[in-house]
């Protein structure tokens, strides 16, 4: 009877949880209409670039494929990769000397992520072989590398919902200031583009990090205040912030959003240093972390006999030159030059200011720092790239802040501030962010196609860009 019992509850259980689930797709129809037909769209122009009309190489390559590479070493059991030259891969791995040993500089984050789609990949293409004794079932044929594009564009959507729902429901923004604003920072920046044509890369995996840290940082302290977290509640963030180590290293710095949660002046500072130092906190958070990391510590451990490596050799920081300038407004690689857009968002930062609200001043520090450290790396252009690449990590930031520009229009809207002045001002926003968006998209296609270069971007370029149109 129990059993019974136990079995009604659960299909009830079942019942309500798909009814909630088509209830909020429901009332969220023009935002699930915008997931779908963006991700539609990334999937057309996966297949577009690479199979129907613009290349014919390699979808996993350059540091996507260093990022990769654990994921056959793995089902090989190989991590010295000898099997890449071995069998002639269409791809190479260039190995670092560090701490005595040959390593990979890049970090097992990224494959981690990735695995799903891999092993999805691994599992058909053995069944494929075993039916049809063809030898597909090598770690980088081209559904492996499809599926991981696949699995960029499904991170994007699920990283974009994560994001959709913080505006909402923790930073009390409208449906239509949450809709606009994920609208544009996914048309009007590099970030479509790194969700789907460029996925191998770390980015798209962060920016659903990133946005899931924010979300369950809201959720979290939302909590907090009536007690009813637990431990293994608590333990998420140390893990999370592992993960977050684990893509990209540099983004380890995003945990400053935790620390400086509430904080508005020195007096909150002071409480929240109480508040998460307080070893029921900061124990689980810390052992956690570490142990996620345990596999990049193995691998560091196997690779070089040590558990600590610095992996990218002799790639340095120049700490006391960084190339702020030009990491933000240079025509090669400027994070505004070739995202203006965002230029919204430092309005935001602004009029943002006097309220400072939970997530402002941790967002604010971090941006600050992680702009600095960016920029001293001593490839502040980043490689081959569309834009300002390692942006794309932190695209969340400048969501936030572009919603607060459309909320404070909507707010003078709402209170029937009707005069030129207001008008004007929404017409300069929204006007501006159409034009962002249609040069962002001629960009991109202009980057697919190679009239923007992977690097050395000079204002012939830009001319060449608009000869494309007139």
């Amino acid at each position: 009877m129990k059993k019974k019992r136990k079995t009604q509850n659960s299909k009830i259980g079942t019942e309500n949880i798909v009814q909630r689930v088509i209830n909020w797709l429901w009332q969220e129809k023009a935002f699930v209409a915008f997931l779908a037909i963006t991700a539609f769209l990334m999937l057309c122009s996966i297949v577009w670039v690479y199979h129907v009309k613009v290349l014919n190489a390699p979808k996993v390559y350059s540091d996507g494929f260093g990022y990769y590479a654990y994921l056959p070493a793995l089902v090989r059991g190989d991590f010295t990769f000898g099997f890449i030259d071995a069998e002639g891969w269409e791809h190479n791995l260039k190995l670092i000397q560090a701490a005595g040993g040959m390593v990979n500089k890049y970090p097992v984050g990224v494959a981690i992520m990735e695995s799903p789609f891999f092993f999805a990949a691994h599992g058909i293409s053995l069944l494929r072989d075993a039916l049809t004794g063809s030898m597909t079932a090598t770690g980088y044929s081209n559904l492996y590398q499809y599926l991981v594009l696949v699995g960029g564009v499904c991170y994007w959507t699920v990283g974009t919902i994560l994001l959709y729902l913080l505006l909402m429901k923790y930073l009390h923004f409208s449906r239509r200031v949450s809709l606009l604003s994920c609208i544009v920072i996914t048309y009007g920046t590099n970030l479509f583009h790194y969700a789907g044509y460029d996925a191998c890369f770390s980015h798209v995996y962060s920016y659903f990090l990133f946005n899931l840290f924010l979300f369950y940082l809201c959720w979290y302290e939302e909590r907090e205040k009536e007690g009813a977290n637990r431990l293994w509640q608590t333990c998420v963030f140390g893990f999370l912030a592992g993960l977050i180590f684990m893509c990209r290293n540099t983004n380890i710095l995003f945990v400053l959003t935790y620390v400086f949660y509430g904080v508005i002046d020195f007096d909150t500072l002071k409480a929240r240093a109480l508040t998460i130092l307080k070893p029921a906190r900061a124990v689980p958070i810390v052992v956690t972390g570490f142990i996620t990391l345990f596999p990049q510590l193995l691998y560091w451990h196997t690779a070089t006999g040590h558990w600590f490596a610095y992996s990218y050799g002799d790639e340095p920081f120049y700490w006391l030159a960084p190339q702020i300038g030009n990491f933000l407004f240079s025509v090669r690689k400027g994070l505004f030059f070739w995202s203006p857009l965002l230029l919204l968002a430092v309005i935001g930062m602004v009029i943002a200011y006097r309220r400072r609200e939970k997530l402002y001043t941790g967002l604010i520090v971090f941006f600050l720092i992680i702009v600095y450290v960016s920029s001293a790396w001593w490839s502040w252009y980043y490689g081959g790239s569309f834009g300002q690449r390692v942006a794309v990590d932190f695209m969340c930031l400048f969501t936030i802040f572009i919603a607060v520009v459309f909320g404070r229009l909507e707010e003078w809207r709402d209170r029937k501030e009707r005069s030129g002045a207001c008008k004007l001002a929404a017409v300069s926003v929204y006007g501006y962010c159409g034009i962002c968006i249609a040069w962002n998209l001629l960009c991109m296609l202009a980057y697919w196609y190679r009239v923007l270069p992977y690097d050395g971007a000079d204002w012939n370029t830009i001319r060449d860009i608009v000869g494309m149109v007139f």
